[in-house]
């Protein structure tokens, strides 16, 4: 399984919003855990097309 940056990004917001004490803070802690969720279901990450984009070598140009 290759790295997914996109979850230790929202796993970190997670966190930081957990110790906010704003009133809209479980909304969004409630929004993240579902992507999390849905993440973690799906076994998908939201940068997979950027992963795999960088990890194809790209074709030469031959004339």
């Amino acid at each position: 399984m290759s790295r997914c940056y996109c979850r230790v990004v929202l796993s970190i917001l997670v966190i930081v919003f957990a110790w906010l004490t704003f009133s809209w803070a479980k909304i969004v802690l409630t929004v993240l855990g579902a992507i999390l969720a849905i993440q973690a279901l799906a076994g998908a990450c939201c940068c997979a097309s950027k992963c795999e984009e960088k990890a194809a070598p790209e074709p030469s140009i031959s004339e």
